[in-house]
């Protein structure tokens, strides 16, 4: 597991730090596991996004997007998540339903209008089989789709995760493999050029 220095912070308005500070603490309550799954994915998603040189406030804002892409889990009783990656039919639903949920928790604060369809839309994929909209390519949002590369990499192919035991990937090639058809090709190569040289 890789660490990126924290040197971007939290948006300069207090309003909007205590409103990411609050959701943050609520997913500590509901899952350690889940807050620092959101840690980590976030520091990928910063690394990623400074190697594809996009500019440092929408850098922030997929930061801040990555941080609570899971905050609709919340929505999600614990006796289903446990059970991730193994869903019926029913669990499946619910779950997905996460993204929708996690951007109506933002949906009526105007500081947080482009961090909701992050949110929203990180479970797209590149040819547009994903969910909710099925939105295919440049449609998705970059901070979506750079974010999708990031926690599928920590949720299934990181072996410092508990995730990566039960969900049966264990080599980053699948990644690799999937550019083009899950994830955005060029989001796929920054990505792994910057866990192989963070600097």
């Amino acid at each position: 597991m890789i660490t990126i220095p924290q040197f971007l912070d939290f948006p300069t308005d207090t309003d909007t730090k205590e409103i990411v500070q609050g959701f943050l603490k609520l997913l500590e309550l509901k899952s350690h596991g889940l807050f620092l799954h959101s840690q980590q994915v976030a520091n990928y998603a910063v690394a990623t996004a400074i190697k594809m040189g996009l500019p440092l406030n929408e850098v922030s804002c997929i930061k801040t997007a990555a941080l609570l892409h899971d905050i609709g889990q919340l929505s999600i009783p614990n006796t289903i998540l446990a059970k991730y990656p193994y869903f019926n039919v029913r669990e499946r639903a619910a779950y997905r339903r996460h993204c929708q949920a996690g951007a109506s928790m933002l949906e009526n604060i105007p500081a947080f209008a482009h961090i909701m369809k992050i949110i929203l839309h990180h479970h797209e994929n590149w040819d547009g089989s994903g969910y909710p909209k099925r939105l295919k390519g440049v449609n998705i949002p970059i901070g979506s789709r750079i974010i999708a590369v990031c926690n599928y990499y920590d949720r299934k192919c990181n072996p410092c995760t508990r995730q990566w035991q039960i969900a049966g990937c264990k080599s980053p090639q699948v990644i690799r493999d999937l550019a083009g058809i899950q994830f955005d090709p060029d989001v796929v190569q920054a990505f792994f050029a910057s866990i192989s040289n963070p600097a």
